[in-house]
């Protein structure tokens, strides 16, 4: 079985989102990271409770973790803890230039962007760089503030030109940009 399995978007039927739920509660070595798309969003989150319940990671931005939840404008603290209440372990939510916030209902953390070198080009593929990064440190055994570090460093280089894929850092220049991050580039605690 694998370490980690990332579900985005797992097409349009309900039927499949429920049978990776009931792979990954038969194979809890396996974790899993889910970044609900708006398929999903669309079932509701009592649709996919079994689902949420097997999450490892559930990531998302704020906007659409308000939609998952079905509220209004809400504050940072609350929206964390309603998603962990859905079931997932860690809930990541990102707020565009207002930065990323990562909590595992022990620890909770704020990280602004990472400063980058000119204004953003595209903002296209954004999100999914900083889930994809943070869940990869995760998967290095990082611990929580720190995984939220590499995840917007790697937004930052994303937003820098068009086409997500191609502007994706290395481990290399990941960690060299963490090493060499401004004083205020710090997960502070909420």
């Amino acid at each position: 079985a694998p370490k980690w399995i990332y579900l985005s978007s797992g097409g349009r039927s309900k039927e499949f989102h429920l049978a990776v739920a009931a792979w990954c509660a038969a194979h809890p070595e396996t974790k899993l990271a889910f970044q609900p798309s708006t398929f999903e969003m669309s079932l509701g989150a009592e649709a996919l409770a079994p689902l949420y319940a097997v999450t490892e990671l559930v990531a998302c931005n704020k906007e659409e973790a308000e939609r998952i939840l079905g509220l209004g404008a809400t504050e940072m603290k609350e929206l964390l803890a309603k998603m962990l209440a859905l079931g997932p372990k860690i809930a990541l939510i990102t707020d565009g230039p207002n930065g990323a916030y990562i909590s595992d209902g022990a620890q909770k953390y704020f990280l602004p962007l990472y400063p980058a070198p000119t204004p953003p080009y595209e903002r296209t593929g954004a999100g999914d760089a900083c889930t994809s990064t943070v869940v990869v440190a995760l998967a290095l055994s990082k611990p929580l503030a720190e995984a939220l570090a590499w995840g917007p460093a790697n937004s930052m280089s994303v937003v820098q030109s068009i086409g997500a894929q191609k502007v994706l850092l290395s481990r290399e220049k990941l960690e060299s940009l963490l090493t060499n991050a401004p004083a205020e580039y710090r997960a502070t605690p909420l």
